[in-house]
């Protein structure tokens, strides 16, 4: 009688567990809690001597506390076990450094990603907490050998167009980013003259207080990028940059923008709109670009157009200048102040490179902007749309025969499953009759190789046809309230 009641409660054990496991596998995966593990310090606190002198690694469940600037110099590298926490400090503004020559194997997974964030409590987080990440290589970049920005010694360009500074995948990067002053910053993570055997993918960087990706030249390539919250501009490309990015999202806080207006994408040749070579001509595809503008209407109401004030925080979701050549494919832009800028800035030809061909941007979908398109940046107050710019080639340009350029007035003409502008759970599928669910063309050179040839517009594709989330799992929609 009583093994017989054993065994009952037994087998009732096991049906709870088979019915919770079948529950959960309905779930979206969790972040998984931190074990406990020992704290270490990551450098001195200076801003000029720590270097990791040996071939070292950080080991999980650990945590690190990242004080001051932290070199990783020429033959050394510093590898990373997944689900390793380091915690930069504020009072330093801890920055990880790999010089020319060093090494990062920071290879994270979907279950326990690598995570760079702040030192601070939950609730007490801002953008700009600590440093970033600051990645150097030999590849060519177009103002040759240059020191990078944010008060850092070390310098980045050479000749080696396939530099290999290890790996960074399945890694988040949270309120780094510092502005020490006007074109002297610190992003979430900088890349300086990066080669293309470098590997980088699976990447969030969240509430920098800067850009959130910036590229100065270099060749390498990524995928599956997030710029979630960032301060300035989401993806930032200069110096002759010439990688291909496939499958990023850029999300913005319409609380949190730079006084300078924040972009989407911001292209330079060089900060000199100059025509040095090599060009600015990296090649983006399957990108989903969302904007602060949660209501169009009610934006125009508040700030209105055409010389009324609007929020000088924010500028174009594309703002394209300064000689750049760069090319964006099959995506979609939506809700921004403007669209699409195309400026002949400080002398450039910016415009001429768009007619030849040399600049793309083809098969995209704009919606639900306060104003498509613009010749010119705001006016020198930042205060205001420029009463006299209606976009007249930028508006000619997207619209041009063959170019397969569509607009939309509003978001929900997409047909998204969720809502993409939450900020907590932004909903980034679309429906099986979403204007993006096809349309995609790989026909052009730049795109011919190199790319995954999915037929959908942005970053992710019909929900019935992509089961897998590529965000699911280690990606964080809130960071400010993660204990680590």
């Amino acid at each position: 009688m009583k093994t017989n009641f054993k065994l009952a409660i037994i087998a009732f054990m096991l049906l709870i567990a088979v019915f919770n496991v079948s529950c959960d596998d309905n779930k979206e995966d969790p972040i998984p809690p931190t074990p406990p593990g020992e704290i270490y310090n990551l450098g001195d606190g200076s801003k000029d001597n720590f270097e990791i002198k040996e071939n070292t690694t950080l080991k999980y469940p650990n945590t690190y506390n990242l004080k001051g600037f932290v070199y990783v110099p020429d033959g050394i590298t510093l590898s990373i076990e997944p689900g390793v926490i380091i915690k930069g400090d504020k009072s330093t503004q801890g920055t990880l450094i790999i010089e020319r020559g060093g090494k990062i194997m920071a290879q994270g997974t979907k279950e326990l990603p690598i995570v760079f964030t702040s030192a601070n409590a939950p609730g007490s987080r801002k953008p700009g907490d600590w440093g970033g990440i600051i990645i150097l290589g030999k590849t060519p970049n177009n103002l040759g050998e240059q020191t990078i920005e944010g008060g850092v010694r070390s310098k980045h360009g050479g000749t080696a167009a396939n530099d290999n500074s290890g790996v960074l995948s399945y890694v988040r990067v949270e309120f780094a980013g510092v502005e020490y002053s006007t074109d002297n910053e610190i992003n979430g993570i900088t890349f300086g003259s990066v080669g293309s055997a470098t590997q980088i993918d699976h990447i969030q960087v969240s509430y920098s207080g800067d850009d959130s990706f910036e590229w100065f030249g270099g060749t390498v390539n990524a995928k599956y990028l997030v710029a979630y919250g960032g301060w300035d501009d989401d993806f930032d490309t200069d110096n002759g940059f010439s990688g291909k990015v496939q499958y990023a999202l850029g999300i913005r806080d319409p609380k949190i923008g730079d006084k300078s207006a924040s972009n989407g994408f911001e292209s330079d040749n060089n900060a000199n709109g100059s025509t040095g070579e090599p060009y600015t001509s990296c090649t983006f595809a399957n990108i989903s670009l969302f904007g602060p503008v949660a209501n169009t209407a009610a934006y125009t109401d508040q700030a209105g157009v055409n010389g009324s004030p609007i929020d000088a925080r924010f500028q174009a979701a594309l703002h394209l200048r300064r000689n750049t050549q760069l090319s964006i494919f099959n995506s979609v832009i939506a809700a921004f102040p403007i669209g699409l800028i195309i400026e002949n800035d400080k002398g450039s030809t910016t415009q001429d490179w768009a007619t030849d061909g040399k600049l793309n941007v083809s098969n995209c979908v704009m919606a639900g902007m306060v104003k498509n398109f613009q010749d010119k940046q705001y006016w020198a107050s930042n205060t205001q749309f420029s009463p006299d710019d209606h976009g007249t080639f930028a508006d000619a340009y997207f619209k041009r025969e063959n170019g397969g350029n569509r607009t939309f007035s509003t978001l929900s003409d997409l047909k998204f499953t969720g809502n993409p502008l939450d900020m907590a759970s932004p909903g980034m599928f679309i429906k099986p009759d979403s204007p993006l669910a096809a349309g995609a063309k790989w026909d052009n050179a730049k795109v011919s190789s190199g790319f995954d040839k999915v037929d959908y517009i942005g970053a992710f594709g019909p929900s019935e046809t992509n089961s897998s989330n590529w965000t699911s799992g280690w990606c964080n929609f809130d960071p400010q309230n993660t204990v680590y």
